[in-house]
């Protein structure tokens, strides 16, 4: 797998289908069994997804350039 070094930017990040993932009453007392997927765009764009479904979606703010 290719190594990402550590970055920073601020955005928006939204949690999604949170119900067809996480099972409340045991995935926060042991570790979970499952196909964990990143992908990241051009545009900076950051999804994390578990199991083929949408998890975290990361939207970056767009620095406005000050003009002199």
């Amino acid at each position: 797998m290719k190594e990402l070094l550590e970055t920073h930017q601020k955005g928006l990040l939204t949690i999604e289908n949170k119900d067809l993932i996480i099972d409340r009453e045991k995935d926060f007392a042991e570790m979970i069994s499952t196909d964990f997927g990143i992908q990241i765009a051009k545009d900076g764009r950051i999804w994390i997804c578990i199991n083929g479904i949408a998890f975290l979606r990361f939207k970056p703010i767009k620095q406005k350039i000050k003009r002199r």
